[in-house]
């Protein structure tokens, strides 16, 4: 019998409807993002949150975070260990390419404590590094060879591979429940609120409905890579997910593309109720490039007519890390986020479409009228109906336009510039700077010989893990352990900070408890949480353990 097992929360659910909502997502990594040893890319990304904060994003979006085959220089893609964050000296290296499991975890916690949600890709489709002989084989905890939980055998696979790995058998017993043991245990490590799946069309609907309602994964947030352009295969495969899961809006994305890179010929009618968001907005994110995209199928220039689109439009947008870095789009997507999160909410009513301009408003609690140009020569103009009422000063929240007013029927005339957009609503008292809020993190660790953490060894203290917490505020631990390990005896945690031995010890006794003990920090930094057993049974031997923490972390490393 596992230790994960028994301790996860069972949850006996029907299959749910689990939306996309109001907010903003950031992609934050790109195919080729540099994470060298002395900056690794968790670091990086640690470091960005508080501006992406502040810009109004509200989650961000993670690379898969678990060791592939190709080592340090995997992005994640061609996964190996399902129990390796950069926590074993496998395929060449400790660190993933992205950072350690410390660093990953860190992470973590500075999103969430610039009040972000955090979804980490997840790899369910494939795995890369076997033998050659789809046996897959791995370290435990003690880096002993072979001894790693979840090991592979050829039935485990269906017999088709590609250059990213061999293609799992999820009607296999042992890939599924293998899969979601391990998916549990990463949800529960990390902290994390939802996921991306990765090439959703390689995994089985029936097993990922049965693996997005088991353990940790029940009730998170979750995109689907279903790439197709096809808006009724996007509906089919809604139907077969029953509503569990928002998809990634290709059909979308393919008419954003040829909008921006046909340089002013592309008709703009096309856009009135386009792409699966018309169909259901609710279960749509859309986009206008991604790791993927860019480096295959890129879009060339004009992206901003595709970032107005999708940010004054509904669904659930996602901004891509190098556009809004990389290519200098911020100072223009910062604006646009504002407006969404302030004014784009309500249903969508189309005012005009011709070859060049598309006019639609969307009718919630301010009202907002937006139009797009994508001529790239001209400016545009045109009087369209509003449901603003008659005489009502309308401002362009982008800035690109001066006010304009209604008349007394409530129609308006419209002026964008050459390859531009406006954005009208009445003035408002409010809005202003985004003040996002800060939570703590949870994060899990489980002591167990075949996973990544030692287990609680008896009269010696082991360093489970380094957390990086702020200064001033209480770290809360919470032990369980398997009925019938300790003989007598107790297991102790105690925390210490840098440079320092353990500290205050928290003890937990007998056959099994569950409360939290407290330890008061005194500065920002790292800390580490050490776990031992005491017992004067000389029989006793090492215990396995999952322990619960609860932090807050600072806003930067």
């Amino acid at each position: 019998m596992r230790l994960l097992a028994p301790l996860a929360l069972a949850l006996s659910l029907s299959t749910i409807s689990i939306s996309a909502h109001a907010g903003v997502m950031f992609q934050g990594f790109h195919w080729d993002a540099p994470s060298p040893w002395d900056k690794p890319w968790w670091d990086t990304l640690a470091n960005q949150s508080t501006d992406l904060a502040a810009s109004g994003f509200t989650s961000v979006w993670i690379p898969p975070v678990l060791k592939g085959a190709a080592g340090g220089y995997s992005n994640g893609y061609d996964p190996f260990d399902d129990y390796d964050i950069g926590s074993k000296d496998q395929m060449g290296t400790y660190p993933t390419h992205w950072g350690t499991r410390e660093q990953l975890l860190r992470a973590v916690g500075v999103l969430r404590a610039n009040g972000l949600e955090v979804y980490v890709d997840n790899v369910l489709g494939h795995r890369n590094g076997d033998d050659g002989y789809s046996h897959f084989r791995y370290k435990d905890a003690f880096g002993q060879d072979n001894k790693g939980r979840f090991e592979k055998w050829p039935d485990f696979f269906s017999g088709q591979s590609s250059g990213f790995g061999r293609q799992l058998n999820h009607y296999a017993n042992g890939t599924r429940d293998g899969l979601k043991e391990a998916g549990d245990w990463m949800v529960n490590t990390l902290g994390v609120q939802g996921m991306r799946i990765d090439l959703a069309t390689k995994v089985a609907p029936d097993f990922l409905r049965d693996y997005l309602n088991s353990g940790a994964m029940a009730g998170k947030f979750t995109v689907a890579e279903y790439w197709s352009e096809n808006v009724g295969e996007l509906e089919n495969y809604l139907r077969q997910m029953g509503g569990r899961v928002s998809v990634f809006d290709f059909p979308l994305w393919g008419l954003l593309k040829d909008m921006s890179n046909m340089n002013g010929f592309f008709d703009m009618r096309k856009l009135q109720k386009a792409g699966f968001v018309a169909r259901s907005p609710g279960h749509a994110v859309t986009f206008v490039e991604n790791h993927d995209t860019v480096r295959g199928y890129p879009t060339h220039g004009n992206k901003h007519l595709g970032y107005a689109y999708i940010l004054t439009s509904e669904g659930y947008p996602s901004v891509f890390w190098k556009d809004y870095y990389d290519f200098g789009m911020k100072k223009l997507i910062d604006p646009l986020i504002w407006i969404h999160e302030n004014l784009a909410d309500g249903a969508t009513e189309n005012r005009w479409a011709d070859e060049d301009l598309l006019v639609y408003e969307r009718r919630g609690k301010r009202g907002l009228l937006v139009a797009l140009n994508d001529n790239a020569s001209s400016g545009r103009g045109e009087w369209v109906q509003t449901s603003f009422g008659g005489n009502v000063t309308l401002h362009d929240y982008t800035g690109n336009q001066g006010e304009i007013t209604t008349a007394a029927d409530g129609r308006v005339r419209v002026w964008v510039g050459a390859n531009s957009y406006v954005a009208y609503a009445p003035r408002f008292s409010g809005g202003g700077a985004f003040r996002p809020g800060s939570f703590e993190v949870e994060q899990q660790i489980a002591g167990v010989r075949d996973l990544d953490v030692k287990p609680a060894l008896p009269g010696e203290w082991a360093g489970a893990q380094r957390i990086y917490v702020e200064g001033g505020t209480t770290i809360k631990a919470n032990l369980f352990w398997r009925d019938g390990l300790l003989n007598d005896g107790k297991i102790q945690i105690a925390i210490a900070g840098e440079g320092q031995t353990p500290g205050k010890i928290i003890d937990r006794e007998g056959r099994y408890k569950d409360g939290w003990g407290e330890y008061r920090t005194s500065r920002t930094g790292w800390y580490t949480v050490f776990t031992r057993v005491e017992s004067a049974n000389k029989a006793q031997g090492e215990v396995s353990y999952w322990l619960k923490l609860r932090y807050q972390a600072p806003k930067k490393i």
